[in-house]
């Protein structure tokens, strides 16, 4: 059985989560480790999009059938309840989720993880900037309304900074302001747009 006292798992007992991108690569690892080492945490809020004719209930199904939670199954099978699926998409206005979805989500969150995005190189640029863009301003703009809001945790590709060779735990320059790319995908031609993204 997992360590109930650690300074992790105490610093998630009672605490309610809410993660975007929890069905992906690194948001299963997620969710697992946090079921599996913080057996005292509250709800966990997985925001879900419908995808090809599956409800949000049933993708939450799917995710827990993944072999990365046998043992939570076979050893805290009761932490699987805390998991609350959220109807919710990043790239609709704001965020896709109902307002008393929201009101639940904005009293009661103390922790957000945010690994909502695309991570393909070749992506349209439209969606790309929905997504990892829009999405995430979204999801602070909603944050900001969160009475207990203790973390906000960003959880980017690997990616991001691989032109240099130290990384260090600070903010880097940006080669653009978000706001005037937002704005320039907005308004330019698909056609265009579809004739600037890299292949």
């Amino acid at each position: 059985m997992a360590s109930t006292s650690s300074p992790i798992s105490d610093f998630f007992r009672g605490r309610h989560v809410l993660i975007t991108g929890g069905t992906g690569f690194m948001g299963k690892v997620l969710v697992e480790k946090l079921l599996h080492s913080c057996p005292n945490i509250g709800c966990i809020y997985l925001l879900i999009r419908p995808k090809q004719g599956h409800d949000v209930k049933s993708r939450l199904d799917q995710l827990l059938n993944a072999a990365i939670f046998d043992w939570v199954r076979k050893n805290q099978p009761e932490s699987l309840k805390k998991l609350v699926p959220i109807n919710g998409d990043v790239t609709k206005h704001e965020l896709g989720i109902s307002p008393l979805d929201q009101n639940t989500l904005i009293n009661n969150v103390s922790i957000v993880f945010h690994s909502a995005a695309t991570v393909k190189f070749d992506e349209a640029l439209k969606l790309s900037v929905a997504m990892n863009l829009l999405g995430t301003k979204r999801l602070v703009e909603l944050s900001y309304s969160m009475t207990k809001l203790e973390a906000f945790v960003h959880v980017s590709t690997a990616y991001c900074n691989c032109n240099r060779q130290d990384v260090e735990e600070h903010l880097y320059p940006i080669p653009a302001d978000p706001e005037k790319i937002i704005q320039c995908v907005d308004c330019l031609d698909e056609n265009l747009l579809e004739s600037i993204t890299p292949k």
